[in-house]
């Protein structure tokens, strides 16, 4: 089955990331990283996401041409039942129906401070 824009970026903010795979660009950048390192990222964050249990709280969508916003929000669970909760915007931005660009801002609802996703250090 095809997914349309809209489909990928509502699987990419809810963690199903493997599913988005065949439509990134081999080209895709993700605040101006590659797509090796995009892959790469989502998978560590899937392994993460193995280690704690996860309720996705808000999940908007606003698309402007070939453009597609997701408002999104989740709480998380650790073994230890503390809780975590973030807030986030996501731009995703396609080219001939292949995703070839994501930007991404997150806020820690617990710490509100704006930090990106980019992989650190």
């Amino acid at each position: 089955m095809s997914l349309n824009m809209e489909q990928i970026t509502e699987a990419f903010c809810s963690h199903r990331f493997g599913e988005t795979f065949p439509y990134m660009s081999d080209e895709i950048k993700w605040n101006m990283i590659g797509r090796e390192a995009v892959i790469d990222h989502c998978n560590q964050s899937a392994k993460f996401l193995e280690t704690v249990s996860s309720t996705i709280t808000k999940l908007k969508t606003y698309r402007v041409e070939n453009c597609v916003i997701l408002e999104g929000a989740a709480q998380f669970k650790d073994q230890k039942n503390q809780t975590s909760g973030v807030a986030s915007c996501d731009l995703f931005h396609f080219l001939d129906g292949r995703l070839v660009q994501i930007t991404s801002y997150v806020i820690d609802l617990d710490s509100p401070q704006v930090y990106s996703r980019l992989p650190l250090g």
